[in-house]
């Protein structure tokens, strides 16, 4: 029990250094940032959207194209057409998403037309998906950029691009429940 412990104690020591939080703290900062953060109606036309895959130890993203539809990279390398419930419900619902994050600048949610245009004429093609190489980030950073072949294949490194193509400066929920 005291090396069960001791294991934990180490693990959370560097995830905290290395800005990492641990699933429980993850997955307590999902339920607040659900129930109480700010909320914004709908993305605009090419919005980085994005939710949590496995209690903050990974996440999934794409781009918002209008009339509640998100362009992705799923886990066999097709990009497809999905629904927010089927962005959220990653894995077969075995995932730890409850909201959809929006790329946002002073409350206000932003995107790139040109960004959704290119994820749009994405649809159907495959990649040689990798969850490390090839990955959604890289796809969606793609959609930014025009260069679909980048090194944005983590989430923070997808933040940085979202800052610099779109002035992205902060990340609010996806109000979905108005969309029933």
């Amino acid at each position: 029990m005291f090396y069960k412990l001791l294991g934990l104690a180490f693990s959370t020591y560097v995830a905290t250094k290395l800005n990492i939080k641990t699933p429980s703290q993850n997955l307590a900062q999902s339920f607040f940032d659900h129930v109480f953060k700010d909320k914004v109606s709908e993305p605009a036309i090419g919005s980085v959207v994005s939710c949590d895959l496995a209690a903050g130890q990974g996440d999934h993203t794409g781009i918002y194209i209008g009339k509640h539809r998100i362009v992705h990279l799923n886990g066999d390398g097709l990009i497809e057409v999905v629904s927010p419930a089927q962005f959220i419900n990653r894995l077969g619902g075995f995932n730890t998403a409850m909201s959809i994050y929006v790329s946002c600048n002073n409350g206000v949610s932003v995107g790139s037309r040109l960004a959704a245009e290119r994820a749009i004429s994405m649809i159907g093609s495959r990649r040689n998906y990798g969850f490390l190489m090839d990955n959604c980030h890289q796809f969606t950073a793609g959609c930014l950029t025009g260069d679909f072949e980048n090194s944005c294949n983590f989430f923070n490194f997808l933040k940085d691009e979202a800052r610099e193509s779109i002035g992205c400066t902060e990340w609010r929920i996806w109000d979905t429940d108005s969309l029933s």
